[in-house]
Formats: C-alpha cells, structure tokens, sequence
C-alpha cells in the first residue's frame, strides 16, 4: 500500500510538472508571437513620403523634421546640433527598408528649404540704379496750353503788353517739349468786349487754335496771331474744354497736363477750381499748373486754389522776365527728369560697367543656392554613413543611397544653373533696352 502511494505520488508530481512545462512553453510562445507582431506593426508604421525628383517640387519642400527642430532651436537661441546626426539617427527605422525608403526617410529628416534661394533667383530683376530710365518718365507728353484772351491782357507791364509777351514766351516754352510731344494750344474770352452786353459771347468765346499735334513752329505761331485780348474770362468752360482736347492723343503712355497764362480771376461765373479738381480725378489724370500774370490779390487766391485742386504748380509773375522764367522752370519740371536719366545712360561705359556688376550679382546668388545644395548633401552624407556604422544597413545599400543623393544634387546644380541663365538674360535684355532708348 505504502508503494502504492509513493507511486502515486510520482506520477502525479511527473504529471504536474508535465503540464507547467507545457504552460510555460505556450506562454513563451504566446509572447514572442506577439513581439513579432509588433515588430511587423513598426515596420508597416514607417512609411515616409516619396523624396521629390523634378527641381520645382524639391524647392516646394519646407525643412525636414529634424532640421526643421535644428533651426528652432537656433531660433531660440541655441546653438546648431546639425553634427550631432550620427546620434539622431541612432532613432531611424532602417530596418526592412528599401533602398529608395531610406533616402525618402532621410529627406524627410534632413531637407533644407530652398524656398527663399530659389524665390530670389526667379523673381530676379536687374537694377542699373541711376542709368535706368523710369517708366514713368518714359512717358510721352500730352499738353494743352490755355492762354487767357480777356480785354485786361491787354495792359501794359514792364517789358510790353501782357498778351504780346505771353504769346512770345508761349510760343518757346511749346518748342522745348520732345519732339514726339502732343501740343494744344486754346484761347479763351477772345471774342466781344468787356461790356454786359457782349458777357453772353465773351463767355462762350474757348476756342482750340491749335490741334492736339506735334510742334511745328509755323503753324503754332500761326495759330497765336489768331487772337487779341478782348472780353471776359471764361476759365472754368476752358479747364473744362481741355478734357477733351487731351483725349484725342491721351493713352497708357501719356502724361496729360494742363498749362494756363491767365491775369485774372473766372468772371463767366465758372468754378475754376472744381473744373481743375474734375480732371485731376478723370481717367486722364490730369495735371493743371498755372501762372497769374499781374494778377490782384483776388485773382492770386482763386488761381492758386485751382493749381492746387490741379495737383499743379502755381506762379506768380508781373514782367516779361519773370513770365519767361516761370514757364521755362515748369518746362524744366516736365522735360528734366527725362534729360538727366538720358545724360547718366548716355555714357555706354557706364551702362556696361553695371551690366557687369548685375552679372556678378547673379553669380553670387546662384552661388548661394549651389552653397545650400552642397550643404544639404554633406548632412545626407553623415545620415547615411551613420546607418553604415551602426551595422542598420552595409556598404553596398549605403552606396546606393548615396547615389540617389547625389542624383538629388545634381538636379538641384542644374535647377540653380537655369535660373541663374534666365536672370542673366533679364541683365541682358534690360541692358539692350537703355541703349535703345538712348538712341
């Protein structure tokens, strides 16, 4: 009986220690299965963006992740932790990845951003500073001359009769325009007397004399013989009338301006000064100047209020000199500009030597963008020869990655190299441009 039990005993303790085995066993597996699921999990869990190949998606990218956490840091204050990478990438997923995911995984790291580089260089335009001829002072001058014909130009001031001189000085300041400028020349409060029975005639008396036309001296000083001081003065209806007078020739490369001569203040019961306000804010944009000539203290305000609405020039005169050196300095004020951009670009030295300048301005920043190419391959470099150090891929796979880095580098030295030629040709183009227009 005793056997009996001793027998028992061993073989329920041979069966107890049967079935932990089998246990144990099973747990272990259980375990390792699931580590294994894991495992397979983070390899699905790595799939970083396909790395860019055409040039103008490349220069799209932002900073990678880990050199986007570089710059802010820098931002902050702290210093660069760039040559640190063999540590960050100690934190790379290398396992079970392709050739091509691993460059993708690196891009996405490291990248830089081209955006500001590759903006400069595209939206580049060449600057030859005081050798350019503006734009806006390229443009053509549209010109209405309005000469005051009332009966009080009629007097007498030191040097002779104020119509008289204003005809004469008139006549040179129209010749100094440029040759491709439109002259107009109208006449107001030519006709009927001074009386309150000729008001009605003299106050509609805005006569054009000469048509919006190139200067021609015969014909303009034909037109001026056409008139003598005679009646009332009709200053706002002949502001008005200039409108339409500068139409006829007004386009996108006109500047239109109104000059007046007049000795007195609107007496046709006009209003000078909105009518000068109306064609500053038309779609001609009209300038008006104006010079009183022996006028009252009356006159003065009313004629220097309208200047003023005309966003013009305002000058008082009382003599034959101070007339001709008012409209010779207004002549200045629209033709200087001009003259003195064309005397800077009229030395070719000048313009070739900036021409030169722009180039090598170029080169630099095409420089700039090959320096930040460069910069980012030497980064994938010690990416790359990390994962080789730390056995997460060999040699052979580490050459291949290097290979597609190096295919991304040259992509970006040509990419550099286009902008660089199109900006080259914009230094060209606006180089031809100055010596044409000097012709």
């Amino acid at each position: 009986m005793r056997r009996l039990l001793v027998l028992f005993f061993s073989c329920s303790l041979i069966g107890l220690v049967g079935c932990s085995g089998e246990e144990t066993t099973k747990k272990d597996l259980k375990e390792t299965s699931s580590e294994e699921v894991n495992k397979e999990k983070e390899k699905e869990a790595v799939n970083f963006p396909e790395a860019p190949t055409e040039p103008e998606e490349i220069v799209k990218q932002p900073y990678g992740e880990k050199m986007q956490d570089v710059v802010t840091k820098v931002e902050n204050g702290a210093e660069a932790d760039i040559d640190k990478v063999e540590d960050i990438m100690e934190d790379f997923p290398a396992e079970g990845l392709s050739v091509e995911e691993t460059f993708n995984g690196v891009v996405n790291w490291f990248a830089l951003d081209y955006s500001d580089s590759y903006q400069t260089l595209k939206n580049y335009e060449p600057d030859f500073g005081k050798y350019d001829i503006e734009e806006k002072n390229q443009k053509r001058k549209n010109v209405v001359i309005l000469i005051d014909s009332s009966g009080s130009m009629a007097a007498e001031v030191s040097g002779g009769q104020k119509m008289e001189l204003a005809k004469e000085a008139v006549s040179k300041f129209a010749a100094g325009f440029p040759e491709d400028a439109t002259i107009s020349l109208r006449v107001y409060g030519h006709k009927g007397t001074g009386s309150e029975e000729d008001k009605k005639l003299s106050c509609s008396s805005d006569e054009l004399v000469y048509e919006p036309n190139t200067y021609d001296q015969s014909s303009f000083e034909k037109a001026l013989t056409q008139f003598k001081p005679s009646g009332w003065t009709p200053l706002g209806a002949s502001l008005k009338s200039s409108y339409e007078d500068l139409k006829q020739q007004a386009g996108d490369d006109t500047e239109n301006i109104v000059y007046v001569v007049s000795d007195g203040v609107e007496t046709c019961d006009g209003n000078p000064v909105e009518e000068a306000r109306k064609l500053v804010e038309s779609d001609l944009n009209i300038q008006v100047n104006i010079i009183g000539f022996d006028v009252d203290d009356k006159g003065q305000d009313q004629l220097k209020a309208t200047a003023e609405a005309g966003k013009g020039q305002y000058f008082t005169v009382d003599n034959k000199v101070e007339l001709e050196n008012s409209l010779q300095e207004l002549l200045d004020n629209a033709v200087q500009q001009i003259e003195e951009n064309f005397s800077k670009a009229s030395n070719g030295i000048d313009i070739n030597n900036r021409s030169v300048e722009l180039q090598q301005q170029v080169d630099d920043l095409g420089r700039t963008f090959d320096k930040l190419s460069s910069e980012e391959r030497t980064i994938f470099n010690k990416a790359i020869l990390s994962l080789q150090k730390q056995e997460k891929i060999d040699r052979d796979k580490a050459m291949e990655i290097e290979d597609l880095a190096d295919e991304r580098l040259q992509t970006l030295e040509d990419f550099a190299e286009k902008l660089e030629n199109e900006a080259r040709e914009k230094v060209k183009n606006k180089r031809e441009s100055l010596f044409k227009a000097m012709e």
